[in-house]
Formats: C-alpha cells, structure tokens, sequence
C-alpha cells in the first residue's frame, strides 16, 4: 500500500525502477550517494517508493533488529502465495523449531562430507560435457546448471526427472507477474513431492526429502506441506542466488589476468577468492524487507506500511569497514564484516553450500578447462539491483582436461 505520505517523497533517480532496471552502474551511483553523505534514500521501486539503506552500520543494526524491522511481513507478501509458509515467513519459536528441523544437512560438515560425493562430481560431470568445444556461454552451459543440480543431488530427486521439475520451478518464480501460472506450478510440485516424501518416511534413504521427514527436534516433526514449502524455498534460495553470484567472479576473475594466474598456481588462495567474490558480487544487492509501524534510520524517518531495501551490495563496499572496498583483494581474511548473506536469525541457512559449490565450480573450471577466458574481453559485468549478477558469460578455452 502507498500513502500519500510516500507518493509526495522525492525520490532519488526517479527515471530508474530499481526492481527492474539493469543498472549496470549501480554501484556508482550507490557510492555517489554514500560520498554525499546519504544514509537512507528514497528510490522508486515497482513505481512506489521504497527505502534503500547504504551504510553497512545501518544494514547490520537492522537485520539485527528483527523485532523492530521483522522479516516475515515482507515474505507473506511476495513469496508466501507461490511458496507457501516457508522459514522466512515465520517468526519467533516457529522460526526457531523450524529451521532446527531443516538445518541439520546445511552444517559446514554436512557440506565437506557431500564435497567429494557429490559436489566435485557433479561439477565434473558439467564439464566433461563440455569435450569437443572450444567455446560456450558458461552460465547456460555450467553456472545455471550446476546449483540445481546440487539441490536435486541433495533432496535425492531422480535425474530423469529434473526437466519438468524445472520447468515447475520457472512457473513458481512467476508470482506476482503471473499468479495462476505460479499457482498451478505449486500444484504440480506439491502432487509430484507427495508420494516421494510418504516414500521417504516409510523407506528412509541419504538425502535431505529422508532427513526432513525423520527430523524431530522438541517433539515437532515437520508436515508434508512444510517439507513441500521447504522445497520450494531452497531453489530459489539456494540455486538463483548461487548462479549469480558464481557468474559473477568467474567474470572478475577472468577479466583479471593476473588474478587469474594467482588462482591457478595456488589452489589454498581459492576459499578467499569466494570470500572476496561474495562481498563484492553477492546476487542478493538489495534485500526487500517491509515496515509495519513508522521506523527512524540514520536520522531518517520512514512511515509504516513501506518497502526497505537493505543494501546488501552498498554495506559491503562501505569505505568505513572495507579498505579498498571496491578492490578485489585475497588478504582480507576469512572472518570480514560482509553481509552478503543477511544477518540475524534468518541469516542464510545455505551460505556454507553456496561457499563450497562456488569455490569446487572455480576450482575445476579454471583447473579443466585449458586457457578459459572471456570470449570479449569487454564482456559486460554483473546487472541488476534486487538479485544481481552476470546472465551470460561466452568463454573461450583450448582444452577439457581430465578430471582429478
């Protein structure tokens, strides 16, 4: 809803939808802003106003803040009719039992147990597809490819069925342009889940549909609806997100030469590679969230019923925190303040699988594919303000070498 209040705000850069536009420049004019000394700004967005915050102080005071600023409203407005009741609707002892329930095969063991039987030959079997070219667009040929496959790897789903699956799964992300055909792609998900999952409890196999149904955590087990609507969170949670963020520093590191060769003669530099990826290029540049009272940030006062955007993208590239903050450097050290995966409790349950995939797919990409490089070196970068990242990325290479 927009009241009169904020259809009288000025906003800044009126003539730009920051929900739609590609902005390839979004990161020069985000720090136009923060170097005017701009903490909270106006922008349109779905053409009302929405608050996008700057400063990485801000951003972080505020996804600490989940009694103030709750997440759970703005997920009941634009993922709860396609997804369901997911984690990120929920709030408090719901929140908490629940994501208890679910969180058991995303611990960083979990993960370093499913890197050698899972991830690693995954992402081998993607580029040994690749024998017999010398060219492709990585991102269809790998980087779109390489997170679903992961999830489905995961939830123990049979391959031949991944097609449809996703083809449901780009019906559901069509809510709210499309409602009835996200709402008819929740049905055939739902009708194709609901025998495998009564499968799974009576048969348990190892994969994360058989751990859902068993998980028991203060005498709450999960329903099949929740374990359905967990299923439809992770894709778009855990696969779009990874896509993008992958294309993303494949790109810088490719444009880079010397970043390139780094990587290559020290495969130990490639865990802060990801790091410094993941601040610089997160897919997650805004995060929506929603006011249901009047809130004041950095002095700035923002009335009830309005649509935050947590900038993700601007905090992490805060001159304040990060010396050469748009400089990609390996030295920053494991532990830096980048929020590229939120913060409080609905901090990203998937960030240690979107770390470890990111830094396996680098890994074999630049240590398989001889000579990869950018077909154009003027390759255009990462687009986007609300999910960004790179959605095409020709490559060149001489050779796929064996695997191991």
């Amino acid at each position: 809803m927009r009241t009169d209040t904020q259809s009288a705000v000025e906003r800044v850069y009126p003539e730009i939808d920051f929900a739609t536009d590609p902005l390839p420049d979004f990161h020069q004019r985000m720090a136009a802003l923060r170097d005017a000394g701009r903490r909270v700004v106006p922008v349109n967005y779905l053409g009302a106003t929405a608050w996008i915050i700057l400063r990485h102080e801000d951003v972080s005071a505020l996804y600490r803040n989940e009694s103030g600023v709750p997440a759970a409203p703005a997920y009941r407005r634009h993922s709860e009719p396609a997804q369901g009741k997911t984690l990120l609707c929920m709030e408090g002892d719901e929140h908490r039992v629940n994501r208890l329930l679910v969180s058991g095969a995303f611990h960083p063991g979990a993960i370093r147990r499913r890197i050698d039987t899972l991830l690693r030959p995954l992402a081998d079997e993607l580029i040994d597809s690749l024998r017999g070219c010398s060219g492709v667009d990585l991102v269809s040929a790998y980087t779109h490819r390489y997170p679903f496959k992961v999830i489905t790897g995961l939830l123990g789903i049979p391959v031949e069925d991944e097609p449809e699956l996703h083809q449901w799964l780009d019906g559901l992300f069509q809510f709210p342009w499309n409602p009835s055909l996200a709402l008819e792609a929740r049905a055939a998900i739902t009708d194709y889940l609901a025998p495998i999952v009564q499968q799974r409890r009576a048969q348990p196999r190892d994969d994360l549909l058989s751990l859902l149904a068993a998980a028991d955590v203060e005498g709450k087990r999960l329903s099949d609806e929740e374990i359905f609507s967990f299923v439809r969170l992770i894709f778009p949670a855990g696969a779009d997100t990874t896509y993008l963020s992958l294309g993303s520093l494949l790109w810088a590191v490719l444009r880079d030469e010397a970043l390139r060769a780094s990587l290559l003669a020290d495969p130990a530099l490639h865990a802060a590679a990801v790091d410094e990826g993941l601040r610089l290029y997160g897919a997650v540049c805004l995060q929506p969230r929603y006011t249901e009272r009047q809130i004041t940030v950095a002095g700035v006062t923002i009335p009830a019923d309005s649509a935050l955007l947590y900038g993700n993208a601007t905090a992490n590239r805060d001159p304040a925190v990060f010396a050469d903050a748009d400089t990609f450097r390996l030295d920053r050290g494991a532990h830096h303040k980048s929020v590229t995966f939120g913060g409080g409790p609905h901090f990203c349950l998937g960030s240690h699988l979107a770390r470890a995939e990111i830094e396996v797919s680098l890994g074999a990409l630049l240590g398989r594919l001889s000579g990869l490089r950018l077909a154009d070196p003027a390759q255009p970068g990462p687009q986007g303000a609300v999910l960004r990242g790179v959605r095409e990325l020709p490559v060149r290479f001489d050779a796929v070498l064996p695997a191991g």
